[in-house]
């Protein structure tokens, strides 16, 4: 982290408009959020409370209207569309719902690809493979694995890489209770290693895997 700086991610008084003129919703209201080396926060609410537009602010996939964006102390929050992309390679990893994998590359094609659009040499990919319980899979095209097993690759492709940031929303919504604990022990694991992250749900239960949990409701934290 740059000197003085105690976070990885830091959102400072952060606010988002969408639409227009009359039709203008206050989707973020000066939130402030800071994630610890080391640590998942869980962010609860329901549909329509803010989450999503809290992971596109903090995951740099939408600028906010005031406020500032902080990655290890620098302000992120008004890169040009390609800084942004730069900057999500190297440092943001986003786990979604939908594991999202690339269905013609293999597991370690799929991990890869984040280094690979960034010219950087791909190594770790058994490692990262590991990491997350699919040693000697990496050969497998998603087809070919369980649902749990391809969200398990999209945390090790959100990680790979000098990335230390992890945003996850909802990363369980479409696994079983049995699988979905695993896919949360191990992005518990990761983060306990080393990583920070925000977990957003609208499910106590997931939220409980977190080491703190805040509760957001019409664009604001409660």
């Amino acid at each position: 982290m740059s000197p003085g700086s105690r976070y990885p991610l830091e959102l400072q008084s952060v606010s988002c408009l969408l639409g227009s003129g009359e039709r203008t919703v206050i989707a973020l209201d000066e939130v402030s959020l800071a994630v610890s080396p080391g640590e998942l926060v869980a962010v609860v609410g329901p549909s329509g409370s803010g989450k999503s537009t809290l992971l596109h602010v903090a995951g740099l996939l939408r600028p906010p209207t005031s406020g500032r964006v902080l990655l290890e102390g620098v302000d992120v929050s008004h890169l040009t569309r390609a800084r942004a992309a730069e900057a999500r390679r190297r440092r943001i990893g986003l786990v979604f719902q939908s594991h999202n994998l690339i269905p013609t590359l293999t597991l370690a094609e799929n991990i890869a690809l984040p280094l690979e659009l960034d010219n950087t040499r791909a190594t770790g990919i058994e490692e990262a493979l590991a990491g997350v319980g699919l040693e000697g899979m990496g050969k497998r095209f998603p087809d070919e694995i369980s649902d749990g097993q391809s969200q398990l690759a999209a945390i090790a492709r959100a990680l790979i890489g000098p990335r230390t940031v992890l945003l996850a929303d909802e990363p369980t919504g479409d696994l079983d209770l049995t699988t979905g604990n695993l896919v949360l022990s191990t992005l518990r694991r990761c983060i306990d290693s080393g990583g920070s992250g925000l977990l957003l749900t609208h499910d106590p239960e997931v939220a409980g895997w977190a080491h703190r949990i805040v509760r957001i409701r019409d664009g604001r934290l409660v």
